[in-house]
């Protein structure tokens, strides 16, 4: 049987958990294009409510805080995957237990 040397089986457990690191930015990424174009059809259908505004209306759409919604979603996400600084570890930092080397 053959063993690893330690660098090459700690990258082997390393890369993998990198690689979903990077999707979930790739998928981050997705969701604001999408955001920008939930927002054009939006600016699309605000046009089409003014020209065919109905004063009987009894239902009316909030365009206004729709937008403002996206731009918070979008806000967050972008916050999320550029932080201004280093994000702290949310695990435990203390290490607790009984240690002796062999």
């Amino acid at each position: 049987m053959c063993r690893l040397p330690p660098f090459i089986a700690l990258l082997a457990c390393v890369l993998p958990a990198m690689a979903c690191h990077a999707s979930e930015k790739d998928e981050l990424s997705l969701v604001m294009r999408q955001l920008d174009q939930v927002q054009a059809g939006l600016d699309r259908a605000r046009v089409v409510a003014n020209q065919n505004q109905n004063q009987d209306a009894r239902f009316y759409f909030d365009y206004q805080r729709a937008t403002r919604d996206i731009a918070t979603m979008k806000q967050r996400i972008s916050t999320y995957l550029e932080p201004s600084r280093a994000q702290p570890n949310t695990g435990s930092t203390s290490v607790t237990g009984a240690h002796a080397s062999c």
